[in-house]
This record gives C-alpha cells, sequence and structure tokens, in this order.
C-alpha cells in the first residue's frame, strides 16, 4: 500500500468520493447519517481550488447527496451512475421507471413485512434492501434479491454491500461513471483520486488505478486501492489537510 501524500496540486487533480463511510460515518438507516460542517467546508473548499473538479460518486440519489451536503450544481454520480450530474447542471438518468423494478418492489415489500428491521430503499432506478438492523434476515434478504435479479438478468444486477443488497441495472457501476466524468471539463487531463469504502467503489478503484490515479479505501476490507486509510475520521482529516495546504499554496 501506498502513503497518502500530503500535498496534490488542485490544478493537477480531479477528486471523486463516496459518500457512505467515506465523507459520513455509516449510520442505521440511510436518512440517520451526519454531516459534519468540516466536511462541507472541505468540499467547497476543494472545488473552488480546483475550478470545479469535485464530484461524489454514491450509491444515494442526487437528490439523497444534495439534501445532506447543500452545494449547489456539484457534479454527482448517483445509483451508482444510473443518474448522473454533470459540471454544467446537466442530468442523464437511466433505468427509471421501469415496470420490472416496480415488480421487484413489490416482492421485496413482503419481504420486509415478514422481517422487521429490515429496510427497503426505494431510489427510483435501484433498490436496497438493508438488513443492518436485522442481521439474521441476511440469509433470507440475499436468497430474494438473488431470485429476483436471475428473473430479469438482461436488465439488472445484484450489488452486494455493507449490510445491504441492491439491484440495480446492468452495466451501470461507478467505474463508468468516473470514466465518463473524466472525458468531461474540468476534469479531463486530471488525475484523478477516488475514495470509497465498499464493494461498490471497486470498479471506481480499477479506473483510477488504470489511468495511474490515487484509490483510497477507507476502513478494512479486500481491495484493489492502492492506499488505505483506518476509518471515515482519519480520511476527513486528511481531506481537510490537503485543503489546507492548497490554500497555503494557491
Amino acid at each position: 500500500m501506498q502513503s497518502l501524500p500530503g500535498f496534490l496540486s488542485p490544478s493537477e487533480t480531479a477528486f471523486f468520493f463516496d459518500f457512505d463511510g467515506t465523507l459520513v460515518e455509516l449510520a442505521p438507516t440511510p436518512d440517520g447519517v451526519v454531516v459534519p460542517a468540516t466536511v462541507v467546508d472541505s468540499l467547497a473548499q476543494l472545488r473552488r481550488l480546483t475550478q470545479g473538479a469535485v464530484a461524489v460518486v454514491s450509491g444515494r440519489g442526487i437528490d439523497s447527496i444534495d439534501a445532506f451536503l447543500g452545494l449547489p450544481d456539484l457534479p454527482i454520480a448517483g445509483l451508482h451512475g444510473a443518474e448522473r450530474r454533470d459540471a454544467s447542471g446537466d442530468t442523464i438518468r437511466v433505468g427509471f421507471n421501469d415496470e420490472r423494478l416496480l415488480r421487484m418492489e413489490r416482492v421485496l415489500a413482503e419481504l420486509v413485512k415478514a422481517h422487521p428491521g429490515t429496510l427497503l430503499e426505494i431510489k427510483g432506478a435501484a433498490i436496497a434492501l438493508h438488513y443492518r438492523n436485522a442481521p439474521l434476515a441476511e440469509t433470507a434478504a440475499r436468497a430474494a434479491t438473488e431470485r429476483l435479479v436471475d428473473q430479469y438478468a438482461d436488465a439488472y444486477v445484484l450489488q452486494p454491500g455493507k449490510m445491504v443488497y441492491e439491484i440495480k441495472p446492468k452495466n451501470v457501476d461507478k467505474g463508468r461513471a468516473l470514466a465518463a466524468f473524466l472525458d468531461e471539463p474540468p476534469f479531463a487531463g486530471r488525475t484523478p483520486v477516488f475514495a470509497g469504502d465498499d464493494l461498490t467503489d471497486e470498479k471506481g478503484f480499477a479506473v483510477v488505478n488504470e489511468r495511474g490515479g490515487l484509490s483510497i479505501k477507507v476502513g478494512a476490507g479486500d481491495t484493489s486501492a492502492r492506499t488505505r486509510v483506518d476509518s471515515v475520521a482519519s480520511f476527513v482529516g486528511w481531506l481537510s489537510d490537503i485543503v489546507t495546504q492548497a490554500q497555503r499554496n494557491s
């Protein structure tokens, strides 16, 4: 593993961040996360220093990230890239309002009724079955989501995560989202940095590694990332230091 650098040139670097488990601590429910003011400030300052080359790449929807961060027109890839807002403010969406997804939602809603503590998160182009508050339901959650994806394998794939199974559109992942950003201004021509904590981030790490960038795994677990930090607090602290150093050199 490489060590984290003490300085990154804002004019030469494109910054990409996962949200949950990277910028904020995981919470029992998606709505329960707390965003420290220091995180919002770091993102805002970094966005200014890089002339906009900062984006969030998350399994959450764009509206959810906007509600938590309150940074207007921040480039965001939501739902693993099923929706993506570029630096000009234009948003592209795929896989919304699909009748097959609505059928799967109805099936999983019945499972949630049978397993108290599980939570079904409806995302528009994806659905996530959380079992963080019902760990004994993991086997049932896995079996049900696998069965549904098998029925619609031409259009959907299963994405396991931390205490969650998510059904998302096929050919949508964080690696593709990152690559799309890197083909556009102000990200194009810069060295990418991407930080994430979960299995969903591995495709993003692969793209960053291929382009000679800095991939950062937050927390424990096998990874293709070239660098690791042990916690959200450590990563957020490093990010704040990077911003401070960039301000001193600007």
